[in-house]
C-alpha cells in the first residue's frame, strides 16, 4: 500500500484502528502479559515498518496457514489447555490482530483488518465499561472515519492520471480535520441521544458473554492457584471512601469465608443464610450491633466495578448496610452477598465495628459449626501436626499458640506470585517442607491447617488488603493486585480472630508524575462509572427534575447531588492543580515547544528520509512530486512564485535567464524523467541541483 499521499495516509489511518482496538482491549485487564507484550511489539513492528517504508517479504500462503492453523488450536485452547473460553476468544483476536497488522497488502486484507479492530471493540465493550474504552472508542471512531475517507478517495483516484496540484498540498492535514469534525459530530450526538434515551443495551450484551468470567476466585470455592492469578492483575476492583478520615489506612476488605479444605480446595458449606430484601433498593439494615464492647465505629463507602463477583467486601464487622439491591443473604460465616442482579455499578454505604481485641465477639461453635471448622482431610502430610507442635509450644493459650505460628511463617518462609507446578498431591505440605514460598493463601491454608492440628477452630479468609488513596478525591483504589487470604481462628473470649501469616511487604505511595496522572485519570474514571453507567430512566428523572429546580432556584437537598459531586470534583481537581502546577507548566512548555519546533523537526526528519531513500535507488513517482514542492518552497523563500495554471517546464521557460533559471530547468527535465519516465537515476540529479540551488540561495 504505497504510492500516493492517500495510500500512505490509508495505511496509517488503518494502522491506527487496529491498535486503538487493541488498547481498549487490553485497557479491560483480561490480557495476560504474555499476550500483551507479544502483541505491543508486533504492533511496534508495523509502525516502525510504516515510518521507514518498509515491508514483510511474507508469501500469502504463509499467512494465511499460520491463521488456519491457529483457528484449529483455538477450540483446543478453551477446551483442554486454558478451559477459558473467553480468554481463548481474546488471545485469538490478538493473534489475528498482530498477523494483519504485519502484513495487510490488499484491499480484502484491509476489510480483514477493519472487521478484527471491531471486533476487538466489541470484545472491550462485553468486558469493561470503563472512561477508558470510551477515549479509545473516540480514537477508534476517528481512525474509522478517516479510514473509509481515505478508501473512496483511493477508489475513486484509480485509473486516473496523476498530476500535480496546488491543492494537493495539506491533503492530509484537510482530511484528518474533516475527519476529527465529523469524529466529534457523531460523539456529541450520541452523548445527547445517551442522556435523553435510558440505555437497554445493557441487558443485551450480559446474555452475551457472563460476568463469571471477569474475576474468578471470590465466590464459594477457590483452589490454592486463583489468588496467585488474581494478584498478577492491575485491574481496579473497587473504590472506597471513608470520610473524615485523613490518614491512609490499611485495612481488610473481607469478601469470602470457608471452612472446608480437601487438600487442593477451600469450599463453603453448611452455612446457613439469612435473606434480607431492601426496599426501594436502597433501605439501611441493622445486620449486627456490638453495643457496651470498646472499639470505633467507621462509615465508608464503596462502589464495585463489573466484576462478576456477588460478595460485599466489607472492613471490620458491619452493623448497618445501604446498597442498591433488592436483596441481599447473610451467611452465618459473616460472608454477605447479593441474591438479585447485580446493577452496572454495585453501590453500597456500610457502618461497621471495630473491636480493639480484634475479634468480633462470638461466644459459641454449634457442633456443626465446630466439626467443619476442624475438619483436616486424612491425605495432609503428618509432618505437618508435628511442626505445629514444634512451632506453637505446650502452653494451652489459643491466642498465643496462634500468634507464635503467624512469627514462625512470617520468619522461616518467603512470599512469591510464581505458581508452582501442577499435580502436587499435598500442595500444603509441598510448600511447608520442599519449596518453603508461595503466595498469600498457601501461608493462610498453612496456618488454618496447623491450627486444626492443635484443635484451634480456623477458616480461610478471601478479600483484598489495603488500597492506594487517590488525593484528588479522596477516595481509595483497590486492585486486583491487592487480593489478600488471610485466617479467622476462633479464639475463647474473642471469638473469630484475624491472623495473617503472609510475611509483610512494604507498599510504598509513588510520588511519580506518573502516579499523578494515574490519580487523574482514576478521579475521572469513578466519575464516569457513578454519573455514567449507573445512568438509568430513574437517574434521567433526577437530573431532568434537578435542572428543571434549578430554574427557579428551589433544589432540594436530594436534588444536589449531581451538582454538589460536580462541585466536590472540580474543588479536589482544583487543588491537585495547584499542587502539582510547577510540573503541569513544565508539560504545557514543554509542549508548546512542541508545536512550534515539531512541524519544522518533522519536515527536516522527513527530507532525512527521503534522501536516504533516493540515495539508495528506491526512488518514484511521488518522490519527483515531492522533491518538485522543495524547490517550489526554496524558490517562494527568493520571492518566485510559481502560477498554477503553468507547468513545470512552462514555469522554468518564463524565468529570467539566469544561473538560477538554468539549474531549474535542468531540475526539471530530470523532474520529467522520474515523474513520467520513470528513470530511477534522476533521482540522484535532483537531489544534486536542488542542493546548489538551496545552498545559492
Amino acid at each position: 500500500m504505497k504510492g500516493t499521499a492517500a495510500d500512505r495516509l490509508f495505511e496509517r489511518s488503518l494502522v491506527g484502528l487496529l491498535v486503538s482496538g487493541f488498547l481498549a482491549l487490553a485497557s479491560t485487564g483480561e490480557l495476560s502479559p504474555v499476550v500483551l507484550g507479544l502483541s505491543a511489539a508486533g504492533f511496534t513492528a508495523r509502525i516502525w515498518l510504516l515510518i521507514f517504508q518498509r515491508t514483510i517479504p511474507l508469501p500469502a500462503l504463509l499467512i494465511n496457514t499460520s491463521v488456519i492453523l491457529y483457528a484449529g488450536f483455538y477450540p483446543l485452547d478453551f477446551t483442554y489447555l486454558s478451559g477459558d473460553f473467553l480468554g481463548s476468544t481474546v488471545r485469538m483476536i490478538c493473534f489475528l490482530t498482530v498477523v494483519k497488522g504485519l502484513t495487510f497488502r490488499t484491499d480484502r486484507d484491509a476489510y480483514y483488518t477493519v472487521l478484527i479492530g471491531f471486533t476487538q471493540l466489541l470484545a472491550a465493550a462485553l468486558l469493561s465499561a470503563s472512561l477508558f474504552f470510551f477515549v479509545f472508542l473516540a480514537v477508534f471512531l476517528f481512525c474509522g472515519v478517516t479510514t473509509f475517507s481515505v478508501w473512496e478517495i483511493r477508489r475513486g483516484g484509480r485509473g486516473a492520471r496523476p498530476a500535480i496540484h496546488g491543492q494537493t498540498k495539506g491533503f492530509h492535514r484537510r482530511l484528518l480535520a474533516v475527519s476529527l469534525v465529523s469524529s466529534l459530530g457523531i460523539l456529541s450526538l450520541t452523548i445527547g441521544l445517551f442522556f435523553v434515551l435510558p440505555r437497554t443495551a445493557r441487558a443485551a450484551l450480559q446474555n452475551l458473554v457472563s460476568n463469571k468470567f471477569h474475576l474468578p476466585g471470590f465466590g464459594g470455592e477457590v483452589d490454592l492457584r486463583k489468588i496467585g492469578q488474581i494478584q498478577t492483575s492491575s485491574r481496579t476492583i473497587m473504590y472506597v471512601r471513608i470520610p473524615d478520615r485523613g490518614e491512609v489506612l490499611n485495612l481488610r476488605w473481607r469478601g469470602s469465608a470457608m471452612s472446608r479444605f480437601d487438600g487442593q480446595r477451600w469450599t463453603t458449606s453448611g452455612d446457613s443464610a439469612e435473606t434480607i430484601r431492601l426496599r426501594y433498593g436502597n433501605t439501611s439494615i441493622p445486620i449486627r450491633t456490638h453495643g457496651g464492647r470498646k472499639g470505633m465505629r467507621v462509615e465508608y463507602e464503596v462502589q464495585l466495578t463489573e466484576t462478576g463477583m456477588n460478595a460485599l467486601f466489607v472492613a471490620g464487622i458491619p452493623e448497618l448496610l445501604t446498597a442498591n439491591v433488592g436483596s441481599i443473604a447473610v451467611l452465618s460465616n459473616g460472608t454477605i452477598r447479593t441474591l438479585s442482579d447485580l446493577p452496572a455499578v454495585l453501590r453500597y454505604s456500610v457502618t461497621s465495628f471495630f473491636d480493639e481485641s480484634g475479634g468480633d465477639g462470638t461466644a459459641l461453635l454449634t457442633r456443626d459449626e465446630l466439626r467443619r471448622v476442624l475438619e483436616v482431610p486424612r491425605s495432609v502430610d503428618p509432618r505437618i501436626f508435628e511442626l505445629a507442635q514444634r512451632a506453637a509450644g505446650t502452653e494451652n493459650n489459643p491466642g498465643l499458640q496462634a500468634r507464635r505460628l503467624v512469627d514462625y511463617l512470617q520468619r522461616n518462609y518467603g512470599y512469591t506470585l510464581e505458581l508452582p507446578e501442577n499435580g502436587r498431591a499435598d500442595p500444603i505440605g509441598h510448600f511447608l517442607f520442599e519449596r518453603k514460598q508461595g503466595h498469600c493463601e498457601y501461608f493462610a491454608s498453612s496456618l488454618a491447617l496447623m491450627l486444626r492440628s492443635l484443635g484451634i477452630p480456623s477458616r480461610v479468609v478471601t478479600g483484598f488488603q489495603g488500597g492506594t488513596l487517590n488525593p484528588i478525591n479522596g477516595w481509595y483504589t483497590v486492585r486486583a493486585s491487592d487480593a489478600h487470604s488471610w485466617v479467622e481462628a476462633f479464639i475463647p473470649g474473642n471469638g473469630w480472630t484475624a491472623f495473617d501469616a503472609t510475611p509483610a511487604t512494604a507498599r510504598l505511595q509513588s510520588v511519580s508524575v506518573f502516579a499523578r496522572v494515574t490519580h487523574l485519570i482514576e478521579a475521572a474514571d469513578l466519575f464516569w462509572q457513578d454519573w455514567v453507567l449507573q445512568y438509568d430512566l430513574e437517574r434521567q428523572f433526577k437530573l431532568a427534575n434537578q435542572i428543571e429546580q434549578s430554574r427557579f432556584g428551589t433544589r432540594t437537598r436530594s436534588a444536589m447531588g449531581f451538582f454538589e459531586s460536580i462541585q466536590e470534583t472540580a474543588a479536589a481537581a482544583a487543588l491537585w492543580l495547584t499542587a502539582n502546577f510547577v510540573i503541569l507548566a513544565g508539560l504545557g512548555v514543554i509542549g508548546m515547544l512542541g508545536w512550534v519546533v515539531g512541524p519544522r523537526v518533522g519536515r527536516r526528519w522527513r527530507e532525512r528520509r527521503q534522501r536516504s531513500r533516493l540515495v539508495a535507488g528506491r526512488a518514484d513517482a511521488n518522490d519527483a512530486t515531492l522533491l518538485y514542492r522543495q524547490l517550489l518552497e526554496t524558490l517562494e523563500q527568493n520571492q518566485i512564485r510559481k502560477p498554477s495554471w503553468f507547468t513545470p517546464m512552462e514555469f522554468a521557460e518564463k524565468l529570467p535567464a539566469s544561473e538560477l533559471s538554468a539549474r531549474v530547468a535542468e531540475f526539471t527535465r530530470a523532474y520529467n524523467r522520474l515523474r513520467y519516465g520513470n528513470d530511477a537515476a534522476a533521482a540522484g540529479e535532483m537531489l544534486a541541483i536542488y542542493d546548489r540551488i538551496r545552498g545559492a540561495g
